[in-house]
């Protein structure tokens, strides 16, 4: 897996993540997932095309999503994602794909992005065949965390 595929995705997370909430994040240490996996409670799911072919899955505990969707919403904590907050973390990840399109573009690498879908539930099972699943865990000051796990066709190299 080249770096030039996988820099975009973390400088645009954590630069989106602070520029919109005003939360910092680190990268935690990037690996290999295997197919199937499980993820947390909430997931956005966005494909991309042109360049390359692949998707991005988001994963999010509950608590974190609560805490990016009141810093959004400029709200005080809340307990429950209803679907406005579903709607803000569906939105600061296509804010995020978005800006990561662009750092591409800045390499002449042209990808598109499709609308993000949110899928919640509990210990949700993923299974993208013919893959390579990266995973870059992006860490908070408070020890939580979220997962962006990057799927890569397994003929990119």
């Amino acid at each position: 897996m080249k770096a030039e595929y996988i820099n975009p995705f973390i400088t645009a997370s954590a630069e989106m993540i602070e520029q919109v909430t005003g939360f910092k994040t680190i990268k935690g240490k990037i690996y290999i997932k295997d197919v199937p996996y499980r993820s947390e409670s909430t997931l956005v799911l966005i494909g991309i095309t042109g360049g390359f072919h692949g998707s991005v899955v988001m994963s999010f505990s509950k608590a974190i999503c609560c805490k990016l969707a009141s810093a959004m919403m400029g709200c005080p904590l809340i307990k429950v994602l209803d679907e406005i907050g579903k709607s803000a973390i569906g939105e600061l990840c296509n804010m995020i794909l978005g800006y990561t399109a662009t750092i591409f573009s800045r390499e002449n690498i042209v990808v598109d992005i499709t609308p993000p879908t949110i899928l919640t539930g509990d210990n949700i099972e993923l299974s993208i065949p013919n893959t390579v699943v990266v995973c870059i865990p992006l860490l908070f000051e408070d020890d939580t965390q979220i997962e962006i796990n990057v799927s890569f066709a397994e003929d990119i190299s």
